[in-house]
């Protein structure tokens, strides 16, 4: 009794901690009541996770008598206002031979990804009851074509003729007559050709149907929602499970209380479902619109911008939501087209939909964030998203709003151009490259003597000839000086640059998150633009990439300076996974790996 109440208060304890920790990972694992154990004893294991899983695949229990499971069950708590969920998986075993096993690691997904959990080892010493297992072994052939007549599990699927990407949902229903103490999953049904969902059973329901004059006991042990990805005839294979059903002894036992009363005992049971099979409909290829990519159900988009006037390199989020009824899952490609001014990155995407037994609803909303590069008047058209709405056999196209986005000229003059504001007209030469050569206005006196028979007429007509030698000679060195700049320039930019890394590392100290971003920018941005000798306005990946590679730097390092370059835009919008120490580190040391490669 004691060694139960630890057991509980450990327990309670372990919840009242695992609650009290708002994990932002995803996190698959598995525990057990105990881990000692004698043979005859029962205990429990649990796969638990802190987000919904599905396809969970149970691992080998076969050294162990399964009593109850899976078991399935779903957790919800509220923790500053935000809803959390657990989910978990629980079976209840029975240790019936010696010795030390090891359960493997369970296997579920998540947001699409196989996740496992961790091993468990259960220590099972010598127990008083091994006798009557082996007595209940014995006889488990004959018990089982006793008893496999009074149960069955029945597969069903609500539409047997559907069109590809339309949402079905399988049942498989256990009808028995008898007790039933714990089931297995041996074999889960392979859906070669679906995508599938699953649905959260919760607690197992039970009602009764009346089939050929008997009264039987039944229950939803699985319930899926399926969106078959091709035409054609396809086929849900069986479910395989095993169950322990009790039954009534029909011999006594040695104690006259197994005589007088009647003994107990448990008979596994395997059981298979029948295949479903599944004609497939392509979707009509009349009246097909351009837009559409497989959406099936019945759907609506809506759509917003956070900003229609900016200042250039400011960012604009642009929203598109998808809600309804479907395969909204599977949407993954809207083709929104966008100016080829803008820079875009991928869309963050959020899913909210739910899983019943009415099958998948809700909402996956498209966030792209987009940077306009130059001033001016911009437009993105009307969005277009097509479905198929199997209800009424026909194509819908859904529209958004047209937007216009006006672009101011961003922060800068010719003189001080920050690392994204350059403008897109004709580019002037910055600074003073070239310096201009001002010449005072002339001021000519008529005269009274003829000019073509002056002196002065003369002296021009034959200094005429000097004076073009002179002018040529004058263009060469302004072009000579010119190159001496570009010179120069490719010279210091190293140099240049380490200032700007300075300042960043002085913002970084001061905990000045935005002038960091932005000194690093410019770091990379100027000494791109003075070592490579392209203007600001004409830095792009694909300029940036072709010139070092013309001077033979290496991939690796180019990908370095382009990643922390990326790096450096998304942290001005958004939060980043990567440090600013570590921003700062590979902005270093990309732009003194250039230095040294082209040295050598």
């Amino acid at each position: 009794m004691k060694a139960f109440i630890k057991h509980i208060g450990l327990t309670f304890i372990a919840i009242i901690i695992a609650s009290s920790i708002f994990a932002q990972d995803f996190e698959f694992t598995a525990a057990t009541s105990r881990t000692e154990v004698a043979t005859g004893d029962r205990f429990q294991i649990e796969f638990a996770a802190n987000g919904k899983i599905t396809n969970f695949k149970a691992p080998n229990l076969s050294n162990f008598r399964v009593l109850s499971g899976p078991n399935q069950s779903t957790n919800m708590s509220w923790v500053n206002g935000k809803t959390n969920a657990s989910y978990s998986y629980s079976y209840i075993l029975m240790a019936v031979k010696e010795g030390e096993f090891t359960i493997g690691p369970a296997v579920a997904a998540h947001e699409g990804s196989a996740y496992n959990t961790n091993s468990l080892k259960i220590t099972v010493s010598k127990g008083a009851n091994v006798q009557q297992q082996s007595n209940s072994q014995s006889n488990s052939k004959v018990s089982q074509e006793d008893v496999a007549k009074d149960l069955f599990i029945k597969s069903s699927v609500n539409k047997t003729t559907a069109y590809q990407g339309e949402q079905l949902i399988a049942s498989y229903k256990l009808y028995t007559k008898v007790n039933i103490a714990g089931n297995e999953l041996v074999k889960n049904a392979d859906l070669n050709g679906f995508w599938s969902q699953e649905i959260d059973m919760g607690q197992t329901q039970w009602s009764q149907e009346v089939i050929g004059g008997y009264r039987w006991n039944v229950a939803t042990i699985r319930k899926i929602v399926l969106f078959p990805q091709r035409s054609g005839d396809l086929e849900i294979d069986p479910l395989e499970m095993k169950f322990i059903v009790q039954r009534r002894a029909s011999g006594g036992g040695n104690s006259p209380f197994d005589q007088f009363f009647g003994r107990v005992e448990n008979v596994e049971i395997p059981l298979k479902s029948k295949a479903i099979k599944i004609k497939v409909l392509p979707h009509p290829t009349e009246g097909k619109p351009e837009s559409f990519n497989g959406a099936v159900g019945q759907l609506n988009m809506t759509s917003n911008i956070t900003a229609n006037k900016v200042k250039a390199n400011e960012a604009i989020n642009i929203k598109i939501k998808i809600s309804g009824k479907g395969n909204i899952p599977l949407i993954d490609n809207l083709g929104i087209e966008f100016p080829d001014d803008f820079e875009t990155y991928d869309p963050k995407i959020n899913d909210n939909f739910s899983t019943t037994s009415n099958g998948v609803s809700g909402s996956k909303e498209f966030d792209y964030l987009v940077i306009p590069r130059h001033a001016g008047t911009f437009n993105i058209a009307p969005i277009e998203f097509s479905y198929f709405d199997p209800s009424t056999k026909k194509y819908k196209t859904l529209t958004s709003e047209p937007y216009t986005i006006e672009v101011e000229k961003g922060d800068g003059s010719a003189n001080n151009v920050t690392y994204s504001g350059a403008n897109k007209e004709d580019v002037e030469i910055l600074g003073n490259d070239i310096r201009y050569i001002h010449l005072k206005e002339i001021k000519v006196s008529s005269a009274t003597t003829s000019f073509y028979n002056s002196l002065l007429f003369y002296i021009l007509l034959l200094s005429a000839p000097l004076l073009f030698v002179l002018a040529f000679i004058f263009r060469n060195k302004i072009r000579a000086s010119q190159k001496d700049v570009i010179g120069n320039k490719k010279k210091k930019a190293g140099k240049v640059a380490s200032k700007h890394l300075a300042s960043a590392k002085i913002s970084l100290t001061n905990n000045q998150q935005k002038e960091f971003y932005e000194n690093i920018s410019k770091a990379i941005y100027g000494y791109v633009s003075d070592k490579l000798n392209i203007a600001l306005s004409e830095l792009s990946k694909e300029n940036i990439t072709q010139k070092l590679s013309t001077i033979q730097i290496s991939e690796a390092t180019t990908k370095e300076l382009l990643d922390t370059l990326e790096l450096c835009e998304m942290a001005r919008f958004a939060p980043i996974s990567v440090s600013s120490q570590e921003i700062y580190n590979k902005a270093e040391n990309s732009i003194n790996k250039i230095e040294e490669e082209a040295k050598s």
